[in-house]
């Protein structure tokens, strides 16, 4: 897979990591993003806002009640019925 290259400015920084640590996100980088430690970064930055967001949200949320809470992953997890696009002319 060829390295994933990124268009805009972009800053560089030093960060230290243990050697099993840079394994572990040279792996990663491989999977996901062509090898481009950078990328992973970057995603691992935008998850973790995402997951702030989501956190600040649940904070605010009213409390719910277990069998609320147990009718909601029901139909979380209940397969929906397939509906077809409706083709427009």
């Amino acid at each position: 897979m060829a390295r994933v290259k990124r268009t805009g400015v972009r800053e560089t920084f030093s960060v230290s990591v243990t050697p099993a640590t840079k394994r572990l996100l040279q792996r990663a980088a491989e999977r996901r993003f062509g090898g481009n430690v950078s990328a992973l970064i970057e995603a691992i930055a935008l998850e973790a806002e995402r997951q702030g967001a989501l956190d600040w949200l649940m904070a605010r949320s009213p409390r719910m009640s277990d069998v609320d809470f147990d009718a909601f992953m029901a139909e979380m997890t209940t397969p929906r019925p397939r509906t077809r696009a409706r083709r427009t002319a």
